[in-house]
């Protein structure tokens, strides 16, 4: 083929693939004008709707949704104003579930002349968004679960979801919510948040953790929000992190139901969870324990210490921190798993673990003073931002091994390792790339990170990545490092922890949950997937923790 005829077909196919772009959006585009003016108005109460009207503007009365309000305490009133409606492909079914936008858009369903509204309210309260697509390998779920929002419909029209499909028209809708009898909610950005919101927000954080801790120091690890369920599973590393920052809590708040709990988990990990590994005593309780349960430990025992909360967990840690250095191969790299039983390392890496470590033996250093704790930590940091990865895409993967940079940190007094802080301002400098402006995805996005406009932002990765953006931030500034540099990490510091105090439960859509107050102060995976595990709440209580720090002198 000639450069020509090359340079033809390359133009005929950019020319055949807008046009096929156009089309699609032409069909299938919102379109909003005077017949989409209607608002669905709901009363929930207690996590369910119980009454609903769809009227023509705000200044209708439904008697319906009056007697709803009259007759349930606390009830709320809900205004889902359309702004855009749309058509939708029901088949093949994955159309469907693509065809929405989380938390935005919701399903308008006309069948014999009477037409239903399955709302995004209505969505959310069934967590429906993000759960139609599970691509376990990628870690990534998408789309509307359509099977469960088909089977709702069907059951409004008392009718059978092949029924639905083959009689009924459907279309999507988008709204704009807003609750008429309430006050308005101020909203947090980058330019109005204040220490006090930062603080409130850590605090409340702490607060959901500790009312979560039983008589025996457990966690209530994962929790379905909208049901206030206990959900199965736990792990060591979780339950070690979260107590680290309800001792981190308990510095900023006195509470007698934070120091409570955060004992109580404590001594849970000092207990029942240390069992021998060799000669050392370790964190865990299976036949291969892993080292980030461990150095976690070793990172909430010294700081329950520090804070003088019981400073008797100091003498817990030395062994713990012999365990660690035990597992240090010559080049600085950490054997990650034990075998107990047949009492050796497993050489093998995870993520976050070695960063773990050495952020636990530096912790430990600066607690007891053990030389070789300092000289472990240090060559396992250089050995992170040195060989540790290889390339762009190794183990130590450069979007999240956040760790890393707040060992840099919390070493730099002691042992400053320029290379590490390079590594991670390069680090952050690649997160802004990532980092979402306002308004380029139909999502609460700004300050979140990703890859694209269609996949709802995760909030954890903020929350973690905002611990160490926070902490390179700190290095950064004893450092002397350029004020573009430093000025930059700032903004997009203030940009991620504003979305992190939008969409804590703090108090969020009180009205799509059954016990609001019990999950109080909780963050979410995202804007729309409302289970609750622990380290949510503990990266982001974390994060907001180190820039009440940042902010003293």
């Amino acid at each position: 083929m000639t450069v020509r005829a090359l340079a033809w077909t390359l133009f005929l196919w950019l020319g055949m693939t807008g046009l096929a772009c156009l089309a699609v959006f032409r069909s299938f585009a919102l379109r909003s004008d005077a017949s989409t003016t209607r608002i669905v108005a709901s009363v929930w109460a207690q996590g369910q709707m119980i009454a609903r009207a769809v009227l023509a503007n705000a200044a209708e009365r439904a008697p319906a949704l009056d007697s709803a309000l009259a007759s349930h305490a606390g009830a709320n009133l809900v205004y889902e104003s359309v702004v855009g409606e749309g058509p939708v492909i029901t088949r093949p079914m994955v159309a469907l579930s693509v065809s929405l936008v989380p938390g935005r858009d919701g399903l308008e369903v006309t069948l014999d002349g009477r037409t239903e509204y399955l709302t995004p309210d209505d969505l959310l309260a069934r967590q429906a968004y993000d759960r139609g697509i599970n691509i376990a390998a990628l870690g990534l779920t998408a789309g509307l679960d359509a099977d469960l929002a088909l089977a709702l419909l069907a059951e409004r029209f008392q009718t059978s979801v092949s029924g639905l499909l083959e009689r009924a028209e459907l279309r999507r809708f988008r709204v704009a919510r807003s609750l008429p009898l309430a006050p308005a909610a101020r909203t947090i950005t980058a330019e109005t948040m204040t220490e006090d919101d930062v603080r409130s927000g850590a605090i409340a954080a702490g607060r959901f953790l500790a009312r979560g801790v039983d008589g025996e120091g457990r966690f209530r690890y994962l929790v379905d929000a909208p049901t206030n369920r206990t959900l199965a599973g736990y792990d060591w590393p979780r339950h070690a992190g979260a107590t680290y920052f309800l001792a981190q809590t308990a510095g900023l708040v006195d509470d007698a139901k934070v120091n409570w709990a955060t004992l109580r988990a404590a001594s849970l990990l000092r207990d029942h969870a240390m069992v021998e590994c060799g000669n050392n005593p370790c964190i865990g309780s299976d036949r291969v324990v892993d080292v980030g349960s461990t150095a976690l430990a070793i990172i909430a025992f010294a700081e329950i210490a520090t804070s003088k909360l019981d400073p008797g967990y100091a003498l817990v840690v030395p062994g713990l921190t012999a365990f660690l250095r035990t597992q240090q191969r010559s080049d600085g790299e950490f054997m990650h798993e034990y075998d107990r039983n047949e009492g050796h390392p497993v050489d093998v890496q995870f993520l976050y673990y070695s960063g773990e470590a050495v952020l636990a033996l530096s912790r430990a250093h600066s607690l007891l003073h053990d030389p070789r704790d300092l000289e472990a930590a240090s060559r396992g940091l250089a050995h992170l931002v040195g060989p540790g990865w290889s390339f762009f895409g190794s183990r130590y993967y450069f979007g999240e091994e956040h760790w890393t940079c707040q060992a840099t940190d919390d070493l730099w007094d002691r042992a400053p390792n320029a290379q590490a802080l390079d590594f991670c301002l390069r680090w952050q400098a690649f997160g802004r790339k990532l980092q979402y402006e306002a308004g380029e995805t139909p999502f609460d996005a700004e300050g979140a990170y990703g890859l694209g406009p269609l996949v709802t932002p995760r909030l954890t990765p903020v929350g973690s990545r905002s611990e160490a953006g926070i902490a390179t931030l700190h290095a950064a500034r004893r450092a002397g490092s350029p004020g573009g540099d430093v000025s930059k990490l700032e903004q997009q510091m203030r940009r991620s922890l504003a979305l992190l105090l939008r969409r804590q439960f703090h108090p969020g859509l009180r009205h799509l949950l059954a016990e609001p107050d019990a999950v109080e102060g909780a963050m979410p995976a995202s804007e729309v997937d409302w289970q609750l595990r622990i380290d949510y709440a503990q990266h982001t209580g974390s994060a907001l923790v180190r820039w009440l720090r940042l902010q003293q002198p």
